[in-house]
């Protein structure tokens, strides 16, 4: 999403057809990708000198032509005495059809305007649990074992609603077990559900979208400085995950992953799509005769497990994957790919492999970041994949968002 320049004419535009209340910035968002967007969530940063805003005491309504003002949710709020300006971030629902345009405008206006979305939370700190239509996250701990007694704000375990009423979870370990990382001296790897309360950890909460926040050094690799941010959204099948793993002081490394996803023994078959876009469907039995021939590429765009009979899914959509370093170069690797791995009990797991069980120095500066989007769906009986795919889709060409700040 992108910052603009205020541009005069567009602005002057925008006041007359917004209507009461002063106009605080015009959103142009352009679907470009053909492709139909039921709801999709506007995320905008914003700085504004409005004294109601600045006080709190104003909200923030969005205005499209034809349609009546609906509220926004407005986050990560900060407030600076000199000049007297506020800095936070605006996020409203949209409705968009295949290549269409549409303008709105962001106008001061009731605080008490009723935002409408049906996400709940519960909890504080990083004991939440959040809830919308289609799954509940729960995020808390729980003294079942010592992989899950650590007060991270990882994800504990997955309850997949649409009827199914299943619930994801690994027995001894949080479900959500990335990034996690191994030195070589150490007898054991080490993961970010090991965390116990991180130095920064905060909640963005509003009915549209709750956000969470967490960074500190990594457990037990105090090198690697490690970034974490869960968001959750009303309305929509699938949740986003952000890290980060900036290595702050040289360090040797024998293992480095992320995107990793591990459960009991609740599906039968993994489907994924490489990245020249072939997909491929097989029953876990088979699919290390396939892998080991051609792994799993760690670009993949998004991979699957499902049930054959119960039709439940739950995968993985890869949005964004940079390992450049403090100067663009490329941070250290080695056999990067993605696997696909039994755990004890029958357990089963992905995950990406960025260093693969090889001593790999990496210097200070190295930088390791990705964005995946998490979503349950059910399995279509005309077409497979229809529901990851068409959210692939979606999720890896975003609208395109212009702004213009008063």
């Amino acid at each position: 999403m992108l910052k603009i320049l205020l541009i005069l004419t567009a602005l002057l535009t925008a006041t007359a057809l917004a209507g009461a209340g002063d106009t605080l910035a015009v959103v142009r968002v352009a679907e470009t990708a053909g492709l139909v967007r039921e709801l999709v969530y506007i995320e905008i940063p914003l700085q504004t000198g409005h004294p109601g805003i600045i006080s709190g005491k104003t909200g923030i309504l969005a205005r499209s032509a034809g349609c009546a003002a609906w509220a926004c949710q407005l986050d990560e709020m900060r407030v600076f005495a000199e000049p007297s300006a506020a800095q936070l971030r605006v996020v409203f629902p949209l409705s968009l059809a295949a290549d269409e345009t549409k303008t709105v405008w962001l106008i001061a206006g009731d605080a008490a305007a009723a935002l409408t979305g049906e996400l709940r939370l519960a909890g504080a700190g990083t004991e939440l649990q959040i809830d919308n239509e289609f799954y509940r996250a729960d995020l808390t701990r729980s003294a079942d074992s010592e992989g899950k007694n650590h007060a991270s704000g990882q994800l504990r375990e997955l309850l997949l609603k649409q009827g199914f009423d299943v619930r994801l979870f690994r027995g001894e370990n949080r479900m959500h077990w990335a990034p996690n990382f191994h030195k070589p001296e150490r007898e054991y790897y080490s993961t970010i559900a090991g965390w116990d309360d991180p130095a920064i950890c905060r909640a963005e909460t509003g009915p549209y979208r709750v956000r969470t926040v967490r960074r500190d050094r990594a457990p037990d690799h105090p090198e690697i400085m490690l970034t974490a941010v869960y968001d959750f959204y009303a309305g929509l099948p699938w949740f986003r995950f952000y890290s980060e793993m900036e290595i702050m002081e040289d360090i040797e490394l024998l293992l480095l992953r992320n995107d990793e996803m591990t459960m009991d023994s609740l599906f039968t078959h993994v489907a994924f799509q490489r990245p020249a876009g072939t997909i491929e469907d097989l029953p876990f039995a088979q699919r290390d005769a396939v892998l080991e021939q051609q792994p799993l590429e760690n670009d993949a765009p998004w991979l699957c497990f499902y049930h054959q009979e119960k039709g439940y899914a739950f995968g993985s959509i890869r949005l964004d994957y940079d390992n450049h370093d403090d100067f663009g170069e490329p941070s250290p690797l080695y056999h990067p790919h993605t696997r696909i791995s039994d755990g004890a009990g029958g357990g089963k797991y992905w995950n990406r492999r960025l260093i693969d069980e090889q001593r790999t120095y990496v210097p200070r500066g190295s930088r390791y970041i990705e964005e995946n989007a998490y979503l349950v769906f059910r399995i279509d009986v005309a077409d497979k994949f229809r529901g990851i795919r068409e959210w692939a889709a979606r999720l890896r060409q975003p609208p395109r968002v212009r702004v213009w700040e008063e």
